[in-house]
């Protein structure tokens, strides 16, 4: 079973549990109060096993000073006291109706309502992973070229990163970082390959996780440099800025040039 104490509580389970400790308190023994005080919990817990919560179980546990003075839960849907103040207030709330039916509903209201909630950011929550391939300097002088594939954002942390060389899954040459927490319950992991590029080798990186419909599979060209790539994008966006420039140039010049009074000479 899977435990969830949720801090939600609907307005029922607030008020009975208010009376529930008041009436635990006032058939408390003065002696156990003792020199430090004393200390009055109510302990609720929303249980279950599979995703359509049929099996939700709600819990209640009454603890006075470290003891548990009284228990509840809708399996057995009875209180079952634990200390001879617990037995006697168990017997009374027993024959409540009305409490009893009223604690059954808590497992729609309370549980099931707050997990509702809860399951979107937790156990249902699934985030895609967003994949990215480089090229460095490889930390070792054996090979020319190393690959980065860096696979960042994903949830849940399960995921599998594989490189293939001409559609076939290396096994040489590959290391991988820890999984990474970034702190936001998503997670990264990078994966690297040393190689020497050979002339009509073609390289991927291949990404499974449990968010993705079907694997993502980003590649690498051999036949141009990580360097070379990122001179042909800044040239390219060079070009571009340039004619957006001359382009508002033109259109000011011609304003400009309309709006000019042209007065005859003699």
């Amino acid at each position: 079973m899977v435990a969830s104490s949720l801090q939600i509580s609907s307005l029922y389970t607030q008020c009975l549990r208010g009376l529930v400790q008041v009436s635990l308190l006032m058939c408390s023994s003065k002696n156990s109060f003792g020199v430090e005080g004393y200390l009055n919990q109510a302990l609720v817990d929303c249980e279950y096993s599979d995703s359509s919560m049929t099996d939700m179980l709600l819990s209640w546990r009454f603890v006075f000073n470290q003891q548990e003075v009284v228990h509840y839960d809708t399996k057995i849907k009875k209180f079952v006291g634990n200390t001879g103040c617990g037995v006697k207030n168990a017997e009374e709330w027993n024959k409540d109706k009305d409490m009893m039916a009223g604690l059954l509903g808590e497992v729609d209201r309370y549980c099931k309502h707050n997990m509702g909630l809860y399951r979107g950011g937790t156990t249902d929550r699934e985030i895609p992973p967003a994949v990215r391939v480089r090229s460095m300097k490889p930390f070792s002088s054996q090979h020319q070229t190393m690959l980065v594939c860096n696979a960042f954002g994903f949830y849940p942390r399960e995921i599998k990163v594989t490189w293939l060389r001409n559609g076939v899954k290396v096994m040489a040459d590959v290391s991988s970082s820890e999984l990474l927490s970034d702190g936001d319950w998503t997670y990264q992991i990078h994966s690297y390959l040393e190689l020497t590029p050979q002339s009509g080798d073609s390289y991927t990186c291949r990404v499974e996780h449990s968010a993705l419909a079907e694997a993502i599979e980003e590649k690498w060209d051999p036949a141009m440099p990580e360097s070379k790539r990122n001179k042909i994008i800044i040239g390219a966006s060079g070009i571009v800025l340039g004619l957006v420039i001359a382009a508002a140039g033109l259109i000011y010049y011609k304003k400009k040039a309309t709006g000019r009074i042209l007065v005859p000479s003699d």
